[in-house]
């Protein structure tokens, strides 16, 4: 669906085949009272008086979350509770409905979103993986300007060269939201290669001549003023000059004057990590790069203070037969080294695991082997997806928070564990062309 911007004589109208899309009028209304500084539940109260009967619930709890998100922000994400309790003090509804309004205001991403894949419709908590977000661009030494980032919406783009200050990128897209974005900023960062590193390890990155820790973003023709549906990408290059030649993990945060998007507010740990990249459509993980040799090492945290079961995986596909891959980490604190067994890729997908017990509060290294038949370093089609998932049994203190996530009810009635995605990162084979 194609959306336009057209004058109206309410205001800022959207329309679709020259008719105002339905409830146009209600965004107009919550987007004055919010450049009106009107608090949320002022807005509630003014938008419901607007409505004519029947009103609906959903639509004002959406309206409202999506224009004061920061009120509904709470550290990871955007938290239904506290919408619901907005809705039911200003208007006295049943808590009920409040509540299931909340809910489905916040089932999807309303605003700026980043991308976590290529599949990405804007789904929250985001599917998995989320680390493989096209909407972070590495381009070496070359600029880009924003109407090749536009035009090349559907490509990655990384290439990011040992060395170089390398110029870098991000894009996002207005999704779902029926107003305009006047204010929109991005951040940038890179961390050690590995799986969710906590905030605190983040670097934080500067535009190319170091003068400042944002850009604004862009759409082709509108300027700062991104409209409904609009593509948009930052002008102003990022720095991105990597210590050294191994791998690394890339965020983008993009925020808007709905939403500030401050990462500074997740205050770490194993759930808060994974749930900040879940639930946050406005940020993007790009964890893929083709190995310069046949090993690599990724960094891997417990940011719990008490010990916690982990999986490791190696999803193998496309990998000359005879190739041997094997997982392992050593150190101090650990019990026993985690290790899998050397295993002889036959197949064009299998999966190479193990897992093991982390102390609190740990932080390890796991070394990935993959030794090809004649030595070589992995071609395409062949990649590697390195995974790390947290084991949740039905006893653990975040199980409900995890069924709630993963969405699985046949483990909830079983009181099965469950196990949650604590990021990945994909290597992949080096292109025959280059």
């Amino acid at each position: 669906m194609v959306l336009t911007k057209e004058r109206t004589h309410e205001g800022l109208g959207y329309k679709e085949g020259g008719l105002v899309l339905p409830n146009q009028k209600y965004w107009d209304l919550g987007l004055k009272s919010f450049n009106e500084g009107d608090s949320a539940t002022v807005a509630i109260q003014t938008i419901w008086d607007a409505m004519a009967p029947p009103a609906s619930l959903p639509l004002l709890a959406t309206i409202v979350g999506s224009l004061w998100a920061d009120t509904y922000w709470a550290q990871t994400k955007l938290e239904p509770k506290l919408l619901a309790a907005n809705l039911q003090a200003a208007l006295g509804l049943n808590p009920a409905d409040c509540a299931k309004a909340a809910a489905i205001a916040f089932q999807n991403w309303y605003g700026l979103l980043v991308r976590g894949n290529f599949g990405d419709a804007a789904s929250i908590p985001k599917l998995d993986p989320v680390t493989a977000s096209p909407d972070v661009v590495v381009n070496g030494a070359a600029t880009l300007t924003v109407k090749q980032l536009i035009t090349m919406w559907n490509q990655y783009i990384y290439t990011p060269q040992p060395g170089l200050k390398n110029n870098t990128y991000g894009r996002a897209q207005s999704a779902n939201i029926q107003v305009p974005i006047t204010k929109p900023v991005l951040r940038m960062y890179y961390s050690d290669a590995g799986f969710n590193p906590p905030p605190t390890t983040w670097v934080k990155m500067y535009t190319f001549d170091g003068s400042s820790e944002t850009s604004p973003l862009e759409g082709i023709t509108s300027g700062t003023i991104i409209g409904i549906g609009e593509r948009a990408a930052n002008p102003d290059a990022f720095a991105f000059n990597p210590p050294g030649s191994g791998h690394y993990c890339l965020i983008t945060v993009v925020g808007t004057e709905y939403f500030t998007n401050n990462p500074s507010t997740n205050q770490g740990g194993n759930w808060n990590t994974q749930e900040w990249i879940h639930y946050n459509g406005a940020a993007g993980w790009h964890n893929v790069d083709v190995p310069k040799e046949n090993k690599a090492t990724l960094k891997y945290y417990n940011q719990d203070g008490v010990p916690e079961r982990f999986i490791f995986e190696a999803h193998c596909r496309n990998l000359p037969k005879g190739t041997i891959v094997s997982l392992e980490s050593e150190h101090k604190e650990l019990s026993y080294p985690i290790k899998s067994p050397a295993v002889n890729i036959t197949q064009e997908y299998q999966v190479v695991s193990t897992e093991a017990e982390l102390p609190p509060n740990f932080e390890g290294e796991l070394k990935i082997h993959f030794k090809t038949p004649d030595g070589k370093l992995l071609s395409e089609p062949s990649s590697i997806d390195v995974r790390m998932d947290w084991h949740i049994s039905s006893a653990h203190r975040n199980y409900n928070q995890a069924i709630e996530q993963l969405k699985d009810i046949q483990a909830f009635a079983q009181k099965q564990s469950v196990r949650i995605p604590m990021g990945n990162f994909v290597f992949i084979g080096k292109s025959i062309r280059d």
